[in-house]
């Protein structure tokens, strides 16, 4: 089995875990950060064609079509696309899903998107540079490229060869609470990858899958070698500091968990 086909295997096993994760509302860093940072950044769509490149079980392009685009949405994994699907034959939307890697769109023409997004996947995608490039291929001239993923330099529960190379220095207390005292980074200029661990109490077996971390740069370059150029960046924090945050979310006040990328296509 290639790394692709593991890649995509380990997510087609997660398919139960993550689409209850995702439509209960309790992925709490897009509920109460990632998500309302990426919407503000993508902004009105109404009008627009649209790919959601990497779509998983189809979460934004629903809300997206919901908001008045004509969405179209791929990913690898053939359950996420089957969840996605039978949401869409469930409440019909328009949504118009493929499976297909992200680094091969070869049924898309160039140039016949307004908007190319991607949701929290391409440190989960092994050619990130092809599937920037297919995304830039795909766009119009001026049209955007808006991503946001981990951010490369702070991608904590990272590990390298069974050691890990970037975590919270935590002191857990009788209770079981945690007070999160800095973020250690032991190595980030060695190009890796390495597998993340998901669970809860509902599936307390967990599974799970694989993320490849690369430097910013990797990406920044990417995007410019495709002839996509940066014209924003965000580092999301929580949305408010109100109860309903969880106490765990509280450090990311101080060092970001992801970052948001927008760059638009020139005519070459």
């Amino acid at each position: 089995m290639d790394r692709d086909d593991d890649v995509r295997r380990r997510w087609d096993e997660a398919v139960g875990f993550w689409v209850e994760r995702v439509r209960s509302g309790s992925d709490v860093y897009r509920e109460y950060m990632n998500g309302p940072a990426f919407k503000g950044v993508v902004g009105d769509v109404g009008g627009m064609r649209l790919l959601d490149l990497a779509c998983g079980e189809g979460y934004f392009s629903r809300f997206f079509a919901k908001a008045g685009a004509a969405v179209v949405a791929v990913d690898f994994s053939e359950e996420m696309i089957r969840a996605a699907v039978d949401e869409e034959a469930r409440e019909p939307l328009g949504v118009e899903y493929h499976q297909a890697d992200a680094a091969d769109l070869g049924m898309f023409g160039d140039g016949g998107f307004d908007l190319v997004y991607s949701f929290m996947a391409l440190m989960d995608i092994p050619g990130y540079e092809l599937a920037i490039g297919e995304a830039a291929r795909v766009l119009r001239d001026g049209g955007r490229f808006v991503a946001i993923f981990l951010h490369p330099c702070f991608s904590w529960a990272r590990t390298r060869d069974g050691e890990t190379v970037c975590d919270w220095e935590r002191v857990v207390h009788d209770d079981g609470g945690k007070d999160y005292l800095y973020l250690r980074i032991y190595d980030y200029n060695q190009r890796h990858q390495y597998g993340i661990r998901w669970g809860d109490e509902v599936y307390p077996e967990g599974f799970t899958t694989t993320q490849f971390h690369r430097t910013l740069s990797d990406y920044v370059n990417a995007l410019g070698g495709s002839g996509l150029y940066v014209t924003r960046m965000e580092e999301p924090m929580p949305v408010s500091r109100g109860p309903e945050l969880p106490g765990r979310m509280m450090k990311l006040f101080r060092i970001p968990h992801s970052i948001i990328v927008e760059a638009k296509k020139v005519a070459r």
